[in-house]
């Protein structure tokens, strides 16, 4: 049933009230005003007036209001039509393409000589630069979900109540609802940079699962190949490009060397302690070089060393490993604080060294089995394990932080690895009924679309 034909039967519904000794073809005529009247609203406002003016300035209406008989009927039905009518589902945005002449489909590709654009009916601009290529996947009422499959993108979001925009560029999602900024994309080498003038945004990604914000003037550079992500002022990055700080989230995947798979039974666990929000920074005492009695202490008034935390949010995780073997890896697992334990987990990951971090994560779930930090080493060494080649055991490490953090800041990619081992190790009927529970907890998940395939008969 197309609109002309929805729009029909709502004049129908509003003629069941009317009595039968109103003349046929007066009674089309106005029929026909109605459905020209509601078509030719822009939005649900506009079909709601002239759907009341068109009511009230029918000749039914003063002929038919005077008959009490009629009245009650032709009220109901007004007001069912006028209740449809703001029901109705918003129309979606549509957009026009400019400078690609061979855009095929959704699908458009800048030449090498010359930029594309596609402007959407609300104002929003998407700018391709030349070679660049991007896709629109999908296309509704509150805005799109874009695919940046290689280049550079300048986007200028209209900022509306409810609009809901996406691009999308590799295993990266850019989220966002009104806003200016700068994606590029390189297929070659695995890299995201975003650039952000104006509002904000969120980068959600394998190095971001929680999802990274970004501020105004801000730049992110994601490198899927060295495992890491910077942010820096996009003043910074542009007088020293690309130099920005290292800023690797929580998380971030690392590839083990050499390593004995850990079971969960082998790491200690439980609820002991107090449980505080999850986080990927260490809570407790606060964070200073290990006092294991390896090193001589700092003379009164020297100025204080930087926290181990401190040199890995400044990228700085070879020297972390280096004094933490230098002062004895075995007092630093034993003795180092919840603070010291965190940070030489996330040093030894970030540099591949899987031996080091499994065995810094063990000892955080050992030690501090209660902690945010202690369920959060779970998924980590689920995912260390996973990504150094066994699924199957990384599964019960999934399961394990699931079950301690269901609502955990790694809930979704949990599920979503162990769906992807299970597919591996089991199959896709194994598999399938994750893939359901997955869509119906994280609908926008970064494992949408395999959970969706796998439903796919």
């Amino acid at each position: 049933m197309n609109e002309a034909e929805k729009l029909s039967r709502l004049a129908d519904i509003v003629r069941s009230g009317v009595p039968a000794d109103v003349d046929a073809a007066h009674d089309a005529a106005e029929r026909a005003r109605f459905v020209e009247a509601v078509s030719r609203g822009a939005g649900r406002a506009g079909a709601l007036g002239r759907v009341g003016s068109w009511l009230r300035a029918s000749p039914l209406w003063s002929a038919l209001t005077g008959r009490p008989r009629w009245s009650f009927a032709l009220a109901g039905g007004a007001a069912l039509a006028l209740a449809l009518v703001a029901l109705w589902p918003a129309r979606p945005l549509d957009y026009a393409v400019e400078g690609a002449p061979s855009a095929a489909g959704r699908y458009i590709a800048a030449t090498a000589g010359g930029e594309a654009r596609l402007r959407f009916t609300d104002g929003t601009s998407v700018a391709l630069s030349p070679g660049s290529a991007m896709r629109v996947v999908d296309v509704d009422a509150a805005g799109a979900r874009m695919l940046l499959e290689d280049g550079r993108a300048s986007l200028r979001v209209t900022r509306r109540p409810r609009a809901r925009w996406s691009v999308e560029a590799g295993p990266f999602a850019v989220l966002v609802t009104g806003t200016a900024f700068d994606v590029s994309w390189s297929r070659g080498d695995g890299t995201l940079r975003v650039d952000l003038h104006e509002g904000s945004v969120t980068v959600r990604g394998p190095l971001a699962p929680d999802g990274l914000p970004l501020r105004a003037g801000q730049r992110l550079v994601a490198r899927m190949r060295e495992g890491d992500v910077q942010i820096s002022s996009g003043d910074a990055a542009s007088a020293a490009d690309p130099a920005p700080k290292a800023l690797p989230p929580a998380g971030t995947a690392a590839q083990p060397r050499e390593e004995k798979t850990i079971g969960p039974g082998d790491a200690g666990g439980g609820d002991a302690g107090a449980v505080r929000p999850e986080g990927s920074r260490a809570e407790g005492a606060p964070a200073s070089p290990p006092t294991d009695g390896a090193g001589p202490a700092a003379p009164a008034g020297a100025a204080a060393a930087p926290s181990w935390a401190q040199r890995v949010a400044a990228g700085d995780f070879r020297a972390v490993l280096a004094e933490a073997e230098q002062r004895g890896l075995g007092g630093v697992l034993e003795r180092g604080s919840l603070d010291d334990l965190v940070a030489l987990g996330d040093a030894a990951r970030y540099a591949r060294r899987g031996d080091v971090a499994q065995r810094a994560l063990s000892a955080t779930r050992k030690r501090f089995p209660g902690t945010s930090q202690g369920k959060a080493a779970a998924f980590l060494l689920g995912r260390l394990i996973h990504d150094g080649g066994s699924p199957e055991a990384a599964v019960a490490w999934y399961d394990t932080y699931l079950a301690e953090s269901p609502g955990g800041p790694f809930a979704a990619e949990a599920l979503g690895r162990k769906m992807v081992a299970i597919e591996r190790t089991a199959g896709r009927a194994a598999a399938r009924p994750i893939a359901e529970l997955y869509l119906k907890r994280h609908p926008r998940g970064a494992h949408e679309p395999v959970a969706r395939d796998l439903l796919t008969p």
